[in-house]
């Protein structure tokens, strides 16, 4: 198989997939490498479109090329921290709660589910500078559940929790990020 047919499969909630990548020598690094760079990329594109509403026209206009590829770089690496630390969280909660106690599947499970993340990341740039409406909330509420779905059936198959279990560190996880959010935006 190959990589679209892969990501077919992660999109389409089959767990068996995430095993079968990981197992394959080294072919999940690239997926993970792949998944989380183009997501830091649109992301990048993206803030770099939605600067204009936050400059002044001529300054949007005359950015060099070096600092859109700056901010494309910077959320290529953006991208690369939150998978870390988002994989982090779910390895440490899914282990309290009887997961696996590697790290690594983990970890890479998360990265090959970025995929479903990629719709997201023009909304969250355009949160950034505060242009959204009631479609972008729909668009972006959508994309956030379908997101989540996708890295449950990822973390499941990774740490081999029950059904209940996932749900138990799923919760426990958007509970804590959604604390350690509202105490940072405060």
């Amino acid at each position: 198989m190959n990589y679209i047919q892969h990501m077919i499969r992660v999109l389409k909630f089959q767990e068996d997939v995430y095993r079968e990548i990981i197992t394959n020598n080294k072919l999940s690094l690239w997926y993970t490498s792949i998944n989380v760079s183009i997501l830091g990329i649109i992301y990048g594109l993206s803030s770099i479109h939605f600067s204009r509403y936050i400059l002044s026209h001529e300054i949007s206009e005359d950015l060099s090329s070096q600092i859109k590829l700056m901010i494309v770089l910077i959320g290529v690496s953006l991208s690369f921290l939150i998978h870390g630390a988002l994989s982090l969280f779910v390895w440490v909660f899914s282990r309290g709660f009887g997961g696996s106690t590697f790290f690594l599947p983990v970890y890479l499970a998360l990265g090959i589910a970025y995929i479903s993340l990629w719709p997201l990341a023009p909304a969250l740039a355009a949160f950034q500078v505060k242009i959204g409406g009631t479609i972008t909330h729909f668009y972006s509420l959508a994309a956030i559940l379908y997101g989540v779905a996708v890295m449950f059936h990822a973390i499941k198959s990774a740490s081999g929790l029950p059904f209940n279990r996932m749900l138990v560190v799923i919760a426990v996880v958007i509970i804590y990020i959604g604390c350690f959010m509202y105490l940072w935006a405060m």
